[in-house]
């Protein structure tokens, strides 16, 4: 009786019109829905969307724009030649194209301007920190040195000063304010030598911010850019060494990492597989069939997400690729059979369909059953993901089992082609045979003994730890963090935002507040730059405090202590709280003092310090605080602060690892049970059921204790190989399965293994080198993907040839 496979080979046989016009008409559609598609290349695609952590870190990466800036580090033990190269490469890079603002130095006129600006608004900025630092100096501890100084500074050009300033503000009230200038580092903690540079504690390393003006996802003009910087660059002086560092560094060198393992992958891989076709089946022909099954499959899944949804992430469509190797099976197995097969070229096609037509199929269903439950994941890239697989494994499939055996009967590979391959997994048969028990015990040692490293699997959620970036740039990172304590990404960044400069810079005022409240260091504009709001509270707060029996408390204190006189040592000086008259008349605010306009301090040059900490982003304002803040209180921060956005890399971190374990064990569980239920459907015998589940469930018992006692923890890149894994395991021992329980003696069984073996080795083969030679790539992503297919795909096929025959022939002498 014809199978429906068989009834498809000769319907087409006999309208052979009908199949090309059907390729060519979903080819087509596949073509317009492909390009309508609009490939999205933010690896946020792939995160939740209705997740809060990923939406505020996606929000903060657009709005704070202190996190795009570059960075250049400048190393020299001679400070005069650091000084000179600092200076050689501000004036440089200021002429770069894509250059838009360069930041060497605080400026003198914006040190200038603070003075100017600043002096005498203490009041403005009383808020609490403030009054505490002042209580703090109200005492005869401080007092007492202050007088000191200004009695021993009576005479020279400097004591002048000295004496001014202690008569207008004996308690250094200016020297707070102007300390509060310290908070603005943004993560930088260092000095500024007398022309306004950035230098690290210990005068080695010397900071230059450069502002690009685009964004560092534009990696095309990243690599001109960094290219024509490292040329700048490379013309300092002797002894100076630069580093550069920042997002466009980082995603340049990830693109070009990229390009690199690309090449090396793809060249390997495309030798690998032409080499093995050649050797399997001495023929170039069964490579073009296999090629077209793939390609229509992958022109399938493009289409149909074109004509759905019409975007795309592209990290999406590359690991869809990747899910796609398993469609290459289907075309393999009906190749092997082919070639193996003696007779014309028809009879062989018609005898090939129908050996693997049925268990092709059935492995296809439980495919993309499993796939199907990426449906369920909370990554929102792995929806699209489970789409385009499954489009492009049944389109696969369709190809290789219909247009398959049509080009078989007109250009297959010569009776016997594939013998070689055939003959090698008989004699690996024969070995089996004679030595099953041994080779059951030792599988089940090392089954065993790799269950045990199961709970040393890690999980790993730092995105950064995917990044490719290069080891210089790396280690440029670690000098600068080590040496400047620049841990922006490490800290909890808050983001505010308002209608108006002034709206957003109370909003940070508040979150200021509350980060003060909650004991976090934090590096804020709100210290130089409160809201007009706020300084009206300030000032409101410095009147309370500044009570008549308060100032009367200070007057008897000034009056109270007295110092040495350097001319009479005999004689104590005192300092008449009339002598100060400056001082308290100046504690006695007006009406309506004048405030700090902040539209007025964008014209300034003291906006050098704060313009880092603001941008403005479609229409609104928004201000950025980094805070070192205890993991512990986000979540009050986060209630005391609903409207702002608060990104802390150890919490992000640890609700990707939390989605990571919820998708495999959910996915898992569901993908394990809807298998269940297609095999008891498709075998309704429990224990072929059971033998068909050993090659994916052995094979990820191997996989994950491999991965835990070789320290590869799992990650949002390497878990959807689990799924791709499952896949081809569930593919491998469905194929042995359905295959033996269709023949119709020992003797038949034997030869009909010996095809399906010899498909499971080339098609795990060609899966090996495709993609287990991303394990050959440097970058993290690729490379984490390789060497789990590699450890995947192997387990899988050892446990395939050596454990599921052995299990099917016990079963038949039981039976």
């Amino acid at each position: 009786m014809r199978g429906p496979f068989e009834q498809l080979f000769d319907f087409f046989k006999r309208k052979p019109v009908v199949l090309p016009a059907a390729f060519v008409v979903l080819a087509a559609a596949a073509v317009v829905g492909a390009l309508r598609i609009d490939f999205q290349e933010d690896v946020f695609a792939l995160l939740p969307h209705d997740e809060p952590v990923v939406s505020e870190a996606q929000l903060a990466m657009h709005r704070y724009s202190g996190l795009e800036r570059i960075v250049v580090a400048f190393e020299s033990d001679d400070p005069v030649k650091l000084a000179r190269g600092v200076d050689q490469a501000d004036e440089s890079l200021r002429k770069l194209d894509g250059i838009k603002e360069v930041v060497s130095r605080i400026d003198q006129s914006a040190q200038d301007d603070i003075g100017k600006l600043y002096l005498g608004k203490a009041p403005l900025l009383f808020d609490e920190s403030m009054q505490q630092q002042v209580e703090g100096r109200l005492n005869e501890h401080y007092y007492r040195p202050a007088l000191q100084k200004y009695v021993d500074a009576q005479s020279g050009a400097e004591g002048i000063k000295i004496v001014d300033t202690f008569r207008g503000d004996p308690f250094g009230f200016d020297e707070l304010t102007l300390k509060r200038f310290q908070h603005l580092n943004s993560g930088f903690s260092g000095k500024t030598d007398a022309q306004g540079r950035i230098l690290s504690a210990d005068g080695r390393l010397a900071i230059l911010l450069i502002e690009a003006d685009f964004p560092s996802s534009n990696t095309g003009k990243g690599r001109d850019l960094m290219a024509a910087m490292d040329a700048a660059l490379g013309e300092l002086p002797e002894g100076v060494t630069p580093h550069v560092i920042g997002a466009h560094r980082s995603s340049v060198d990830n693109a070009e990492v990229l390009k690199s393992d690309m090449h090396l992958t793809i060249l390997t891989s495309v030798i690998a597989i032409l080499l093995l076709f050649i050797v399997a089946f001495r023929a170039l022909s069964p490579i073009l069939i296999t090629l077209l099954s793939v390609g229509f499959g992958f022109s399938m899944a493009l289409g149909s997400q074109g004509l759905v949804h019409g975007d795309l992430s592209a990290i999406t469509a590359g690991f869809a690729a990747v899910l796609l190797g398993i469609s290459v099976d289907y075309a393999v197995h009906l190749l092997t059979t082919y070639g193996s097969l003696e007779g014309e070229r028809e009879d062989r096609a018609r005898q090939a369909l129908r050996h693997v037509g049925r268990p092709g199929f059935v492995a296809m269903v439980t495919t993309i059953s499993a796939i199907f439950m990426l449906r369920f994941s909370e990554f929102d890239g792995l929806h699209q993901l489970s789409e385009m697989a499954i489009a492009g494994i049944a389109g696969s499939l369709v190809f290789a089992f219909t247009a398959g055996p049509q080009l078989l009967r007109k250009m297959g590979p010569k009776p016997g082609a594939s013998s070689l391959v055939s003959n090698a997994i008989g004699g690996m048969q024969r070995a089996r045979r004679k030595g099953r028990w041994p080779v059951l015990g030792v599988l089940a040692v090392v089954t065993v003994a790799l269950a045990c490293f199961l709970p040393s699997v890690g999980f790993d959620g730092d995105v950064t730890h995917l990044d490719g970036k290069s080891q210089a740039t790396r280690e440029s990172e670690r000098l600068v963090e080590t040496t400047f304590g620049q841990e922006t990404l490490s800290r909890t960044l808050v983001v505010v935002g308002g209608d108006t400069l002034d709206q957003a810079l109370r909003q940070n005022d508040l979150a200021a507040h509350d980060l003060h409240e909650l004991g976090a260091k934090y590096e804020s504009a709100a210290w130089v730059l409160p809201a007009a709001q706020t300084q009206r509270d300030n000032v409101a707060r410095w009147r309370r405090f500044w009570s008549p029996q308060r100032i009367e408390g200070v007057k008897k204190l000034i009056g109270s202590v007295g110092v040495k006189n350097p001319n009479n040592p005999d004689r104590e000086l005192k300092v008449s709280p009339k002598a100060l008259k400056a001082f308290f008349d100046k504690l006695e605010l007006p009406e309506d003092p004048p405030l700090l306009d902040a539209n007025e301090i964008q014209k300034r040059p003291v906006w050098l310090l704060l313009g880092n900490f603001v941008s403005q982003q479609d229409g609104r304002w928004y201000i950025g605080t980094t805070a070192t803040l205890d993991a512990s209180k986000l979540g009050e921060l986060k209630a005391r602060e609903p409207a702002a956005i608060v990104l802390n890399k150890a919490a992000f971190v640890g609700r990707m690892i939390e989605f990571i374990r919820h998708d495999l064990l959910l996915m898992g569980g569901l993908s394990l049970l809807l298998v269940l239920v297609v095999l008891w459907l498709t075998f309704g015998n429990p224990r072929e059921v059971a033998i068909a589940l050993v090659p994916v469930a052995g094979g990820m018992v191997w996989t994950l204790g491999l991965m835990g006692a070789l320290g590869i923890p799992f990650n949002i890149i390497n878990t959807l190989v689990t799924v791709f894994i499952a896949g081809l395991g569930i593919d491998y021992g469905i194929f042995f399965v359905q295959t033996y329980r269709g023949s119709e003696s020992p003797e038949q069984a034997i030869e009909r293994l010996k095809h399906a073996g010899a498909g499971v080795l080339v098609a795990a083969l060609t899966t090996l080198f495709g993609f287990g030679s991303m394990a050959l790539a440097q970058h993290p992503a690729l490379f984490s993907v390789g060497v789990t297919t590699a450890i995947g795909v192997t387990s899988a096929l050892v446990l395939t040839l050596a454990v599921v025959p052995t299990l099917l022939e016990m079963k038949r002498h039981a039976d």
